[in-house]
């Protein structure tokens, strides 16, 4: 008999699961739908349709764009956070971030720009500067 917690579980997991574990390196561009959970090493850049999670065991030298981003390890990039960005205690972002809700705790090491956006979009990674690149000049609206 099928109860409604085996197919709740199965809808949850329907978004997916990523794990960069320990010990693994992936270089490169990475695209993923649901949650996308980091405890190795990424360089290059990370879009997901969901969530990223830094664990305390990442490193990461990329840019990082998703609805919801939990830093707990090292980034080295650009984050855009589409709903929210959470930085916790032991983390160190060396970039710009980006996201509507931000929230940092005590403790975070935090070199960059923090820019409060309110709309919904993002923009496009490409768009995004590099860690330490001077912004681009803002175009005049005519």
């Amino acid at each position: 008999m099928l109860n409604g917690n085996r197919r709740k579980k199965s809808s949850r997991n329907a978004q997916g699961l990523t794990i960069i574990g320990q010990g693994t390196a992936v270089k490169g561009e990475f695209h993923a739908k649901g949650t996308v959970r980091i405890e190795g090493h990424v360089t290059g850049s990370v879009q997901c349709e969901g969530a990223i999670v830094v664990q305390e065991s990442g490193r990461v030298k990329a840019a990082l764009v998703a609805d919801h981003i939990v830093i707990s390890g090292k980034v080295k990039g650009n984050v855009l956070a589409r709903e929210r960005l959470e930085v916790m205690p032991k983390a160190t972002v060396i970039g710009d971030i980006t996201s509507p809700r931000i929230s940092i705790a005590e403790g975070v090491v935090f070199e960059g720009q923090c820019i409060m956006s309110t709309e919904g979009a993002a923009p496009p990674l490409t768009e995004l500067p590099a860690p330490g690149a001077a912004p681009a000049p803002e175009k005049d609206q005519e």
